[in-house]
């Protein structure tokens, strides 16, 4: 059977043993010279004995194996300082011995119950005289001798110096403990931001296409409800531009995935190089791409459009190391009405797109409006749909 490890000694516990051994040896000393000088007999010597040889090893080890070790020695403080009551009157309280006795006990209790603790000290000091005195009648013989006073002296300024450093070495390890959670605390801040960092990163990656770095359908669906609302708000309008790319299947079959992905890629950073700092860039899927554009308006939207799919025809696009033609069909479609639901203004933009790619391709339509196609280097007029 395994043994079962005995719980550690409470501190105040181990600490008042301590003291009260070394320092009531020295009262047992005291008592001894004053007894010698006074001519007590062998009960006040036996008791002496119990008092200050035997009982600090009693109540120890009372209080170690209570249930609530500190309780109890708040106890065997107050009883402390009862008996010490009893022998101050009943050595007819000489000063010095007296002194030390209740100064030393008034200390203890009110280290560890304040002002409260000395009050009480005092009241067990006073009850412990009465009973004496009630018992064997008053006696006052305050003085005593040269030697018992520097004794007496001496215990004091023994109990005052372990008392000192009980409190010092608590203080030490208090220290040591603080600077310990300060720098767990620190680890564990250290830890929350790699971990929040981390969280933010995973967020990041959630909302992002791998291939392109644009945001995802995932991140549109919040972003677009958000920048109606937004705008709805405001009182002003939010564009929308669904951008296909046109034939892209005949460039995977021709020169492979590998030079679809890259012309996807330089085609997503075209888009991020002519979009503003609110305005929000996804793709939407395959080769389709959506641009958010908060506060523009219809027009505004479409000469964007028109501008970038100028960009795009007019560029020398490379696939695979091959020259390839890219271009745009693009549709726009913008919200006037707060009530306006994301899936309609996607479904305007996505008719607008289809008459774009049935008109020809590489042009610029608004739903229920002409396209816009590059003629001869200007733009063909666009009439807005009515929404």
């Amino acid at each position: 059977m395994t043994a079962v490890p005995a719980a550690p000694t409470h501190w105040v516990v181990r600490m008042n043993h301590r003291n009260r051994s070394a320092s009531w040896l020295i009262v047992a000393a005291v008592l001894a010279v004053h007894f010698l000088e006074q001519g007590y007999g062998p009960w006040a010597w036996w008791l002496m004995v119990l008092q200050f040889l035997v009982y600090p090893h009693i109540v120890y080890l009372r209080a170690r194996y209570a249930k609530d070790p500190l309780a109890a020695e708040i106890q065997n403080m107050l009883l402390d300082n009862f008996c010490f009551g009893l022998w101050a009157a009943a050595l007819g309280f000489p000063l010095w011995i007296a002194y030390t006795l209740v100064i030393c006990g008034c200390i203890n209790m009110t280290a560890f119950r304040a002002l409260k603790g000395g009050l009480q000290a005092l009241a067990a000091v006073a009850l412990g005289a009465a009973l004496v005195v009630a018992v064997a009648g008053w006696r006052f013989t305050p003085g005593t001798s040269l030697s018992v006073s520097a004794l007496s002296m001496l215990c004091l300024s023994v109990y005052l110096v372990l008392f000192a450093r009980g409190a010092h070495t608590r203080t030490v390890v208090l220290s040591a403990t603080r600077a310990k959670l300060r720098q767990r605390e620190a680890a564990l801040q250290s830890q929350l931001q790699a971990v929040q960092s981390l969280q933010a990163q995973l967020t990041e990656q959630a909302h992002r296409d791998p291939l392109t770095g644009l945001y995802n359908r995932r991140y549109l669906d919040t972003a677009l409800q958000r920048e109606l609302e937004g705008c709805a708000g405001e009182g002003a309008t939010l564009a929308l531009l669904l951008i296909d790319l046109d034939h892209f299947k005949q460039i995977n079959d021709r020169h492979g995935h590998a030079a679809g992905d890259e012309v996807l890629r330089q085609v997503a950073v075209l888009l991020l190089q002519t979009m503003r700092p609110s305005d929000i860039c996804c793709r939407y899927g395959g080769e389709e791409f959506l641009a958010l554009l908060p506060g523009m308006g219809l027009q505004t939207a479409v000469d964007r459009a028109q501008a970038l799919r100028q960009q795009v025809a007019e560029r020398c696009w490379l696939a695979d190391g091959q020259p390839v033609g890219v271009t745009l069909s693009v549709g726009v479609a913008c919200a006037h009405n707060a009530a306006m639901a994301p899936a309609a203004l996607i479904d305007l933009a996505d008719r607008a797109l289809y008459q774009a790619k049935s008109g020809g391709r590489n042009r610029v339509c608004v739903a229920g409006a002409a396209p816009v196609a590059e003629t001869d280097g200007a733009a063909t007029p666009v009439v807005p749909a009515a929404y």
